[in-house]
């Protein structure tokens, strides 16, 4: 009994011996050691969700992760922040407060087309040292400051994520990669001076017209511009132009033309934009997905939509001023084809057919409440 017993106890010491052996294993690089001379044997990256100011970050794969080593933190970036296939520039991103924006060691490089990343020291780009008894955090802020374009539109909401490293003293905790959940949403009647057209906003499947005003940056609008007289079958409806303002007037300023040109839809040239003329569904409507956006560093979300329409009687017969032309893969294309007719949407486009009867009406849609994130 006596040898069985020693036989017994020596097997739990092996085994014991065996499992602190394997825990002790990834020490590869040696503890850290603190201000205080305490031993901190491990690194855990973490992202404080609760506290992400601006969109929720898609949360089907990692959008942003950290990773810390014992003298730097990690941070990588997908290129695709929002998770639409709509890639934003490293440029935009920085660690720290604004005054860490220009440093080249807190801003974002591009490791690929699709990532980017920033590696700075622990104590850099305005970090923030918290200990604990058992604790020490490095904290921080990943800044997403998206430019606005030529036009001084923005379709991005700035958005602030917190991102820190734990060193714990006596636990073996593996860095690990923590995902952020960016939601994007989608979702007035309009005015007219003739009622004969009319510019309604659509369900994304353009089955019904809806009456919600409130939409997020990353959402779309469907748009659907219609002639409805009595002699809609013998017409073709044409969008010659389409402005956006922050008030009813028009003519206000700022305001963004994102049609122009009779029929050249310039928004679609915007880089990452995904707004396009679908294809033509019938003579008398034209649809149209525009991508939402703001004025930037305007703290008004109102946005006013005003078109000028008209009804052609020549029948599905493209010209340079009776067209609707979408920039696809760097040149124009129009929805009923002839692409030809759109050479002039980087000049100026004039050529009025004399046999052309045309009708004319202007609608303004809005106000659309527009907000950054829900």
């Amino acid at each position: 009994m006596v040898t069985g017993g020693h036989t017994v106890s020596l097997a739990l010491l092996l085994l014991l011996a065996l499992v602190v052996a394997d825990a002790i294993r990834p020490l590869k690089e040696g503890p850290m050691i603190d201000s205080e001379g305490r031993e901190y044997k491990s690194a855990m990256s973490r992202i404080d969700e609760e506290n992400i100011s601006g969109p929720q970050l898609t949360n089907d794969r990692s959008t942003v992760h950290v990773q810390c080593t014992e003298a730097s933190m990690i941070v990588y970036i997908k290129a695709d922040l929002y998770g639409k296939g709509r890639f934003v520039s490293p440029e935009e991103f920085f660690l720290g407060e604004v005054e860490h924006s220009e440093g080249s060691r807190c801003q974002a490089t591009a490791t690929s087309d699709t990532e980017y990343v920033i590696e700075a020291q622990l104590q850099d780009c305005g970090s923030e040292l918290t200990m604990t008894e058992d604790v020490v955090i490095y904290s921080n802020k990943l800044i997403f400051s998206p430019a606005a374009s030529y036009h001084g539109i923005t379709r991005m909401a700035d958005a602030v994520v917190p991102v820190s490293c734990h060193y714990k003293r006596t636990h073996l905790v593996s860095s690990k990669t923590q995902q952020l959940p960016l939601t994007l949403s989608t979702p007035t009647k309009p005015s007219t001076v003739n009622s004969a057209f009319s510019l309604e906003l659509m369900t994304d499947d353009w089955t019904r017209e809806i009456f919600s005003s409130v939409f997020y940056l990353g959402a779309v609008l469907h748009l659907e511009a219609s002639y409805t007289d009595p002699d809609a079958a013998a017409r073709q409806l044409f969008i010659d132009s389409c402005v956006a303002t922050l008030t009813p007037d028009a003519t206000s300023v700022p305001r963004y033309y994102f049609i122009e040109n009779n029929g050249c839809l310039t928004d679609s040239k915007e880089e990452g934009s995904n707004t396009l003329f679908r294809p033509r569904i019938r003579a008398d409507a034209l649809q149209l997905e525009l991508d939402v956006f703001l004025f930037h560093q305007d703290l008004r979300n109102t946005i006013f939509i005003t078109c000028q329409m008209k009804a052609s009687s020549e029948m599905w017969k493209s010209s340079p001023i009776n067209k609707a032309c979408n920039h696809v893969h760097s040149r124009w294309e129009n929805v009923d084809g002839n692409d030809s007719v759109c050479q002039c949407c980087d000049s100026t486009c004039h050529k009025v057919s004399p046999k052309d009867i045309l009708v004319c009406g202007t609608v303004t849609l809005g106000p659309l409440m527009i907000f950054p994130s829900k």
